[in-house]
């Protein structure tokens, strides 16, 4: 009853109640004879099966359960293996990128409540240069690409997803639903949750993550990350006009500019100097982290020096997005940036609106060049 319930409301529940009983016990339809109760059983089996494919066509991830698949795949030059704790995807052996099925160790200094389970890191370029950071001691509850809203409303109930000190709500990895290998490249499925933390739990929303790695020459990796939130109760959540939460992209402390307050900082038990080497962001518009703030950009480009050497990660917004060219939350300080759409007004996540988007990441181990960014974003967005 729970499960029709919390996805297409008590009306369809209660009959699909009635339709089980009539199938479990026949007779309470018709006592005259067993051709009669043959006759009804049929059509509450066939009110049944009407019931569970609204169940499906209402919610899609509710139709599509995890079936049996391979744990180490590969196509050419790309290789996809997953262990307990993660799904790893490499190029020649280099690594692309890691899917974290549970949380990393939380380091010292650090609160337990920022474990997190549910994002991508590392994130690497070719040369093995890591753009992605985890439990950064600045922001702790950011990690790598991750998703997250920061100002919602489920019921009476105000739940910030982002911002996991607040105990009000998380995003957490639930299961992988697939792997696959295929002549455009190679990739997972994986469901996330979004959960309200505060009694009584209730798990919100169920989101689809499908990674794809795609070969290429070695000069950079690239990969897409397609996203899609279904409700999984019979209230909507409504997202709320909001400065930043969506799609983010957390780089390394690092990258701190000389401005953030914890630029001269070090994690607690640290005993060596602090390494900066002020990271900037850019997007498509030519704006920098200031300007850029809240403008509506078809890429944006976090980029940085590691050891001196320099390396950047891009990710582009497809043009077929929700309020695309999407607004982007770019930090004045910190190596982050977060595609936000919720910028530009309120809107809802419910069974007949789902929330999809698709995003494609390049990584490269030079600084961003604007023609080739601008090229690989036509030919994504609008092949010829």
């Amino acid at each position: 009853a729970v499960f029709f319930r919390d996805r297409i409301g008590w009306a369809v529940n209660l009959r699909t109640v009635q339709v089980v009983r009539n199938v479990t016990h026949p007779y309470r339809s018709s006592r005259r004879n067993k051709t009669m109760c043959n006759f009804y059983r049929a059509i509450a089996l066939h009110q049944l099966t009407v019931c569970l494919l609204v169940v499906c066509f209402r919610n899609p991830a509710a139709a599509q359960e995890p079936q049996p698949y391979s744990k180490e795949l590969s196509r050419g030059a790309l290789q996809l293996s997953e262990t307990d704790a993660t799904v790893t995807i490499r190029q020649a052996d280099r690594i692309i990128l890691a899917y974290n099925k549970q949380s990393p160790p939380v380091p010292d200094g650090i609160d337990p409540v920022y474990a997190r389970s549910g994002f991508l890191h590392p994130v690497a370029s070719p040369a093995g240069r890591v753009v992605t950071e985890t439990f950064p001691f600045d922001h702790a509850h950011q990690h790598g690409i991750f998703t997250a809203w920061v100002k919602t409303t489920w019921q009476d109930r105000e739940i910030d997803f982002w911002n996991l000190a607040g105990g009000t709500g998380r995003v957490l990895h639930q299961r992988i639903v697939s792997t696959f290998a295929d002549e455009d490249g190679i990739g997972f499925e994986a469901d996330l949750i979004h959960r309200a933390e505060k009694e009584p739990v209730v798990d919100i929303l169920r989101e689809r993550w499908k990674i794809t790695a795609f070969p290429t020459d070695g000069s950079y990796h690239v990969f897409d990350l397609q996203t899609t939130q279904f409700a999984l109760t019979a209230t909507p959540l409504i997202i709320q006009r909001y400065h930043y939460g969506g799609v983010a992209c957390r780089g390394p402390v690092r990258w701190l500019t000389a401005s953030d307050s914890f630029a001269k900082k070090q994690p607690a038990g640290s005993t060596t100097p602090p390494v900066r080497e002020p990271g900037e962001i850019l997007n498509d518009l030519g704006s920098d982290r200031i300007a850029g703030n809240h403008q509506h950009a078809r890429w944006v480009s976090l980029t940085g020096r590691i050891n001196g050497q320099p390396v950047t990660i891009t990710v582009l917004c497809h043009r077929e997005n929700f309020r695309a060219p999407q607004a982007a939350r770019l930090h004045p300080t910190k190596p982050y940036f977060v595609f936000s759409p919720c910028v530009d007004g309120e809107f809802t996540i419910d069974h007949d609106h789902p929330f999809t988007s698709r995003y494609r990441c390049l990584i490269t181990d030079a600084a961003p060049d604007i023609v080739w960014l601008d090229e690989q974003w036509n030919s994504w967005c609008e092949p010829m």
